[in-house]
This record gives structure tokens, C-alpha cells and sequence, in this order.
């Protein structure tokens, strides 16, 4: 009976051991997973490349109401403390009667001081094509231009553009300038 105790004490006590064992060893810290982005529609990609399906809508000429997607590659890793935001993005903005392929330089002015006030300014190379009927020019002709555009706050964006025809069957060559007004960036 003697040894039986001794056995069942040892064993209680090897397994109060263990259990104090394992219960007294530090946690390894959690890395804490990045909070989501709070803002909406946004797709990461990575910490730097984004894609934001719909940027804008806008109206203009030629190629009458149309919509903007943009990939944005940020070329800041640290973008927290910064006034002035660096990117390279690539935009698409198929329209009634047109369509933009562009690339470009987008520059955000985010001054910390207020949340309410912001600059997005763009300079990219268009190709553009038009179809159906578009304004100032005829259908089925594909140009390549520059588009300067500027947005307050990202509500309202103006944008301007020169374009030169690349080609036309009959030999003829157009050159027409653009406009565009638009909600979003």
C-alpha cells in the first residue's frame, strides 16, 4: 500500500510539474495582423501596389461620359508622416465613345494639418481610341496625347489633353484637344 501511494504521489507530482511546466512558460508574442484598410474599394496588392476600380466618373471630349480605374505603384514604404506622396499609375477609362490607356506620375499633396483639404495632380501618356460618336473628331481613329489632371480632395477632378492622330486610312491627320470634368480622383 506503502508503494502504491509513493507511485500515485510521484505521478501527481510529475504531472503537477509538467502542468506548472507548461503553464508558466512565456507566450510568444502575437504579430498582430495589419489593421484593413479603412478605405473603401481599394484593392492591396502589396504594401506599395494598388488597384482602385472605379477612381472616377467623368464627362468630356471625345469620348463623352466615361469611367477611370487606376493601378498606383506608391514609391514610399513609409507613408505616414509624409506631405507629398510619389506614384506610378496606370489608368484605363472606357467611355460611350472613346477610350484612354494611360500611363503616368501621380502626385498627392496630403498635409497633415487638415483631413479635409488634399491635391492629386497626374501627368500620363494617353493612347486614345474613339468609337460610336464621339465629340470633336470621328469615330474609329486612335490618337496619343498628354493629359494633365488635378483633383481637390478627390471630390472634383479637371483634366486636359492634346492629342495627335497615329493614323487614318485616308491619309488625313487630326489632332484635337480634350477636356474632362469628373467626380472622384
Amino acid at each position: 500500500m506503502h508503494r502504491i501511494l509513493n507511485r500515485n504521489t510521484a505521478t501527481i507530482l510529475f504531472l503537477l510539474f509538467c502542468v506548472n511546466a507548461v503553464f508558466s512558460q512565456e507566450a510568444e508574442e502575437k504579430v498582430e495582423p495589419k489593421a484593413k484598410s479603412n478605405k473603401k474599394f481599394v484593392v492591396r496588392l502589396s504594401e506599395q501596389d494598388l488597384i482602385i476600380p472605379v477612381t472616377s466618373i467623368e464627362w468630356g471630349i471625345p469620348d463623352r461620359w466615361s469611367f477611370t480605374s487606376t493601378y498606383a505603384h506608391e514609391f514610399d514604404k513609409n507613408r505616414d508622416r509624409k506631405t507629398w506622396h510619389h506614384n506610378l499609375c496606370v489608368t484605363i477609362s472606357p467611355g460611350i465613345s472613346g477610350g484612354r490607356l494611360g500611363l503616368g506620375y501621380l502626385n498627392i499633396f496630403d498635409p497633415k494639418s487638415g483631413q479635409d483639404f488634399g491635391l492629386l495632380s497626374q501627368a500620363r501618356i494617353v493612347l486614345l481610341r474613339t468609337w460610336g460618336n464621339p465629340l470633336s473628331t470621328s469615330s474609329n481613329r486612335t490618337f496619343l496625347g498628354g493629359e494633365i489632371r488635378s483633383s481637390l480632395t478627390g471630390l472634383l477632378n479637371l483634366g486636359i489633353g492634346y492629342y495627335i492622330q497615329m493614323s487614318d486610312s485616308e491619309g488625313d491627320k487630326d489632332n484635337l484637344f480634350g477636356f474632362h470634368i469628373g467626380i472622384g480622383i
